[in-house]
């Protein structure tokens, strides 16, 4: 009898203890499975984030509304800027935009065309900010006309003000700046020395007969003529470096420019004429040729000459544009003088 009270005795420890085991090791891969799928979990949650906050280089730049950081080598631009020296900058350094404003009653010009034919549009004067932040950018470009937006683009991504009318125009400096920010500087005095060159050349080829003439130029808005000092305009200031001479009334220009009277043009008349147009509408009443039938044009020594040549280039630009303004000067004076 008592070996069989012994042998039942271990059979029930040998139960219990399988028992105690069997649920030993289903706890323990239970609680592995459970902290597998935390696991998991975790690397699915963080994963997409990392990848979207990968760490960045950054470094902080100056700017017309204080300092900003900014990407290092920034890969998603967008220019607040569709025709103008922003546009042309980074066209000059090699950087293609990922999208950018255009100007809604300006004068196509088909300088900038065949770059940006296929970058997506963010708006006119008042640029989207869905689009723009649909765009993802990493960099924003504007000017300072546009700092009411600022804190806006900021929110969205890394915003930069430029003020390129600050101390008058000079293409060369502004290119200078916005290179430093993009890490392109190497560029910029093979880019420079290029331009130099052909300026170089424009005085070799045409300035001794440019030295004894003079320039005047009109600007069009609506039904008032506009002159403005040399130092506002990208195209003055290529003239300006080619050894080209503004008659001596620009030196009474106050506060940038005058607005003239139809009949007070004849003060500004020259030896050559430049009349720029910047807007359809304004350009329009050119081809109309009604404001040439004003009996004052008549009186003018350019129209007298024919010397009057008419301009559609952008307000501003870079290099791109100052090239091809020297281009045009050549074709029209080569064939003037």
């Amino acid at each position: 009898m008592r070996k069989k009270a012994t042998h039942k005795i271990t059979l029930f420890l040998l139960f219990l203890t399988a028992i105690i085991v069997f649920t030993i090791t289903t706890c323990n891969s239970k609680t592995l499975w459970l902290k597998q799928g935390e696991i998991n979990s975790t690397i699915v949650q963080t994963a997409p984030l990392s990848l979207e906050r990968k760490p960045v280089a950054t470094k902080m730049v100056s700017h017309a509304l204080g300092q900003v950081e900014i990407p290092l080598h920034p890969q998603r631009i967008v220019v607040l800027d569709g025709e103008g020296f922003l546009l042309d900058a980074l066209l000059t350094l090699g950087i293609k935009p990922v999208g950018l404003t255009r100007c809604s009653n300006c004068i196509n010009s088909d300088i900038y065309s065949e770059f940006v034919g296929d970058i997506p549009t963010v708006g006119n004067e008042k640029p989207s900010l869905e689009k723009i932040l649909s765009l993802k950018p990493d960099l924003i470009l504007g000017y300072d006309w546009q700092k009411n937006l600022y804190p806006l683009l900021s929110a969205i991504a890394p915003t930069v003000i430029i003020d390129i009318y600050s101390g008058g125009i000079d293409f060369k400096r502004d290119f200078k700046y916005l290179a430093s920010i993009l890490d392109k500087s190497d560029k910029v005095e093979e880019i420079l020395s290029q331009y130099n060159e052909r300026i170089q050349q424009f005085r070799q080829h045409l300035g001794e007969k440019l030295k004894t003439k003079t320039v005047s130029l009109l600007a069009f808005w609506g039904s008032t003529v506009h002159v403005y000092g040399p130092e506002l305009f990208l195209h003055a200031q290529v003239m300006s470096d080619a050894g080209i001479q503004f008659i001596p009334a620009y030196k009474k220009i106050k506060n940038g420019y005058l607005r003239l009277n139809i009949e007070a043009v004849s003060d500004w008349d020259a030896d050559f004429l430049f009349i720029q147009f910047y807007y359809d509408e304004d350009f329009e009443k050119l081809k109309s040729l009604s404001f040439l039938k004003e009996p004052i044009w008549s009186t003018l020594k350019a129209v007298k000459n024919k010397q009057v040549y008419i301009m559609t280039w952008p307000g501003s630009g870079g290099l791109m544009l100052a090239n091809q303004v020297i281009d045009e000067l050549y074709a029209y004076f080569n064939n003037k003088l």
